[in-house]
């Protein structure tokens, strides 16, 4: 598990929070903007409020998560209008100049950043004394009608952190039984084949059985869609217009109206834009992926899928300080022309890049660059279509690589050709990513036998990972006894 210690320039930040003593402030934030939390709270809304400070790279990661941003966007003003937000650099020094990045900041703190900055001239310090911080960051959650606000723990996802949040503030997220909105999409890129589509979510307190959706763009309707299903409040569902083909770009815009045929009894957040575009493409079916972990190697897996949304590749979590900040590289030969999708994962909700190691990830085929990244927050997804033809890349370790009996009842040879001597790790991956078994060994050049006993493990389907020189060969393996 990650453990992290704040410094100041002359004391270690730790402790546990009480709730805050004083909601009721009035402040003004980096646009000159007066703002109170009361009148929110009188307003039904709930209230978050980040105080964080300019140097903090804690700080920085939960920000660079885009969990705050994209709950304000769904669930904020401009979406179902049921809550605010609020970043506070509780720093006495801050300034925009820090703000936006100067000397001694994390990065950027206001580009992009959608909800009120509070900070400069004193404002950000005053209340992060009203609220006794003694941690950076602190978030506090306010309710309506509560005296004092409470601290609310960070989540991985936004959906697990919105869950701890309406669970804390029920009473700002209850609009009535039929209450249906509709949420942005997670990718905007889509592969041969794909539709646009708009995500329904039940925000009523009934089950939804039926809705109205239709996409538009421009003042034209492109399909409308008779959604019928069956949501429960909090879940969501895929409305596909599968009369719709993209070419190129497109902006489109969605609305959701008559949920289970009655008039919606919160409209706001009923309509949605979409920009989609084309997935790229591999020049070939060979396709070439280059992970750099960060300084938690522990945190990071990733998994492929195929067009049938099944798991064909996958690795990690890599071993604690062993394999920090290590280049690996991994060669596919994929189904030409099928669409497949990269899923890179950090455990911390993170992402692998920046702020604790330069960590990365670069697809490839033929050497020319499919897509790349590293910043992002629990899991950065990139769907790409193989290319026609497969290729040849220099893997030596890939074509030497052989495991036999494949089914086996639990003992396997696996035998490789090492180019030169190389210290080598054998992991064993279940389905869902996680590491089951795993051994390393010193091994010389040339053709090599190593023996693995996974007599301990239940009837199923494995993979196993090599790894040696930087070089990484994956066999999917099952056993069945």
């Amino acid at each position: 598990m990650r453990f992290r210690t704040l410094l100041t320039a002359s004391a270690l930040l730790v402790g546990s929070f009480a709730s805050a003593q004083n909601q009721n402030w009035t402040t003004t934030d980096i646009n000159g903007n007066t703002h109170s939390i009361q009148d929110y709270l009188n307003a039904g809304k709930t209230v978050l409020v980040d105080v964080s400070a300019h140097w903090c790279g804690p700080c920085w990661a939960w920000h660079n998560s885009q969990i705050m941003e994209k709950l304000y966007h769904e669930f904020g003003p401009g979406g179902t209008n049921d809550l605010m937000i609020f970043f506070v650099d509780g720093d006495a020094a801050s300034s925009m100049a820090l703000l936006q990045g100067g000397s001694g900041s994390q990065g950027n703190w206001v580009q992009g950043t959608p909800y009120p900055i509070i900070g400069p001239n004193g404002n950000g310090a005053a209340l992060r004394q009203i609220y006794g911080v003694t941690a950076y960051p602190t978030l506090f959650m306010h309710c309506p009608g509560a005296s004092a606000g409470v601290t609310i723990n960070r989540q991985a996802t936004w959906q697990q952190f919105f869950t701890s949040w309406r669970n804390g503030c029920p009473a700002a997220f209850n609009n009535g039984a039929n209450d249906a909105t509709l949420l942005e999409a997670e990718s905007g890129v889509l592969c041969p084949g794909e539709h646009p589509k708009a995500i329904l979510y039940n925000q009523g307190t009934s089950t939804l059985t039926s809705a109205t959706v239709q996409l538009m763009q421009g003042a034209n309707t492109l399909q409308t869609v008779n959604w019928t299903g069956s949501l429960p409040r909090w879940g969501s569902a895929d409305v596909d217009f599968n009369t719709v083909t993209v070419s190129g770009s497109q902006n489109y815009t969605a609305e959701v109206s008559l949920p289970n045929g009655t008039a919606d009894a919160h409209p706001e957040g009923d309509t949605e834009a979409y920009a989609y575009s084309l997935a790229p493409s591999a020049q070939l079916a060979t396709v070439h992926l280059e992970l750099k972990t960060d300084n938690y190697c522990e945190e990071t897996t990733w998994k492929l899928y195929n067009g049938a949304n099944q798991v064909v590749q996958q690795g990690g979590p890599y071993t604690q300080n062993q394999q920090d900040n290590t280049v690996f590289n991994y060669w596919w030969n994929l189904n030409p022309n099928e669409c497949y999708r990269l899923e890179v994962l950090d455990a911390y909700g993170d992402g692998i890049c920046c702020s604790y190691g330069n960590g990365y990830y670069k697809l490839r085929s033929n050497g020319v660059l499919i897509t790349q990244g590293g910043t992002f927050g629990a899991v950065a997804k990139e769907p790409f279509a193989a290319g026609l033809t497969v290729g040849i890349e220099e893997n030596s370790l890939e074509s030497g690589l052989n495991i036999f009996p494949n089914p086996t009842n639990g003992d396997v040879r696996v035998e490789l050709n090492l180019l030169s001597a190389a210290n080598v790790r054998f992991a064993v991956m279940n389905v869902l990513g996680e590491q089951v078994a795993s051994t390393n060994r010193s091994l010389g050049a040339g053709v090599q036998q190593v023996d693995m006993s996974l007599n301990e493990l239940p009837n199923g389907s494995y993979f196993v990972h090599i790894i040696a020189d930087g070089m990484t060969a994956t066999r999917k393996l099952t056993v069945n006894r």
